[in-house]
């Protein structure tokens, strides 16, 4: 199945809450509970608006069989120390995984962070989330730590594995 990777529009929002509820109803290791994810339109739009419209924010999104099926937010700081560095939030629905969408999904990102002088990308993954360990550790992503007791999930808690990765920039030798 062929996909498409692009940054997110506004026309969008509708299937994008389709989209993220969904992932985050069937994933065990999302910070939303299964139900817990219901924007309205409005509200979702309001977000949407502000990560299309700002220079440190980016929403990309994977298509295939005419649906959206994944998606990688990034953040980044305004503040001079930390303007180096994004950290993402990515996810691709079930059905769809381990088809390459998530490496492409962090490869638009990688592009991303060459065009806003990013010199580390950083993304939190729950330690027993075995597909996203080999998803990051497959695409070169290194493990700088462990975030002990991140999220409460069914009573229990788990902890987060940091993964880092030097931006594309950085791995091509500039300092």
């Amino acid at each position: 199945m062929a996909h498409v990777i692009r940054e997110i529009s506004i026309k969008d929002v509708e299937n994008f809450i389709d989209l993220l509820s969904k992932i985050y109803d069937e994933s065990e290791f999302t910070f939303y509970n299964p139900g817990e994810y219901s924007p309205t339109v409005s509200s979702a739009s309001q977000h949407l608006e502000k990560y299309i419209t700002s220079p440190s924010q980016a929403i990309y999104v994977a298509e295939s069989d005419e649906q959206l099926v994944g998606y990688v937010f990034v953040n980044t700081e305004t503040y001079e120390r930390t303007q180096h560095e994004a950290v993402i939030y990515l996810g691709v629905k079930r059905y769809y995984q381990k088809q390459g969408i998530g490496q492409a999904l962090i490869n638009a990102i990688e592009a991303w962070s060459l065009n806003h002088n990013i010199r580390r990308i950083e993304a939190t993954v729950v330690t027993e989330n075995a597909d996203a360990v080999e998803l990051f550790k497959g695409v070169g992503f290194q493990i700088e730590g462990e975030l002990k007791d991140k999220l409460f999930i069914n009573g229990q808690y788990y902890n987060c594995l940091l993964y880092t990765s030097p931006s594309p920039r950085d791995q091509r030798g500039y300092r």
